[in-house]
């Protein structure tokens, strides 16, 4: 899977301003609308809040991975925010979060994408250069270089 498909700078926020873990779903959510990749707003959000409801995605050193398969999803894609307060997200690490890496599938692709994507990103994050290269990411481009490799690495 190329990365373009999957991101694209309108799917980044970089100024995320949200106090809670709802705001942040939400707004990143109306990105995915305003580029057409989802059918119903309130449907995804739902998925998102009971994935999170059974497990945390609160990945720990301020980055949390929500996300969701549905039938609401019209295109895989990935969604980034960034916020320059933390947000309480039952971290792992019991830290607030402030950048998000918001995954939504199709169901229609089955789990396969959905975990190498997941799996990608979980891995790569254990690596603190990575990590300070995403926080410090000024440029939506910077951002969409640093998985690009990542991404269609484990994706094909």
């Amino acid at each position: 899977m190329e990365i373009k498909s999957l991101i694209n700078e309108d799917l980044i926020e970089l100024n995320l301003v949200a106090a809670t873990q709802i705001e942040v779903i939400s707004q990143l959510t109306s990105l995915l609308r305003q580029q057409g990749r989802i059918k119903s707003e309130t449907a995804f959000i739902e998925g998102v809040l009971e994935r999170e409801a059974e497990f945390s995605t609160g990945f720990g050193n301020g980055f949390a991975i929500p996300h969701c398969k549905s039938d609401t999803i019209e295109a895989a894609s990935i969604i980034i925010g960034k916020t320059s307060n933390g947000i309480e997200w039952n971290s792992l690490d019991d830290n607030p979060v402030t950048f998000i890496i918001m995954l939504a599938i199709p169901a229609a692709e089955g789990g396969t994408t959905h975990l190498k994507i997941l799996s990608a990103l979980s891995g790569k994050l254990m690596d603190d250069e990575f990590r300070d290269q995403l926080m410090n990411a000024a440029q939506p481009e910077q951002i969409i270089n640093l998985l690009d490799g990542l991404i269609t690495q484990k994706t094909n």
